[in-house]
């Protein structure tokens, strides 16, 4: 069985990624770095991987901040 949902997986990472600066932080940065580790385990996609993993870690813990500053 051949894996093609890969572009989708990115998808989900990426908004996920995004949505960590404003909606549910600490959610949304979990779920970032879990596309980017399946994607770096079993879509050997490892540069991509460690990107969306790095940056949902940032995003959310930036998105944290504000929410703590300006909410």
């Amino acid at each position: 069985m051949e894996k093609n949902c890969k572009s989708i997986l990115i998808s989900i990472g990426w908004i996920n990624a995004l949505f960590a600066f404003v909606f549910f932080q600490l959610f949304c940065g979990i779920i970032a770095v879990c596309m980017g580790f399946v994607l770096r385990k079993d879509y050997h996609a490892e540069i991509h991987g460690l990107v969306l993993m790095i940056v949902g870690i940032i995003t959310g813990i930036v998105g944290w901040i504000l929410n703590y500053f300006y909410f």
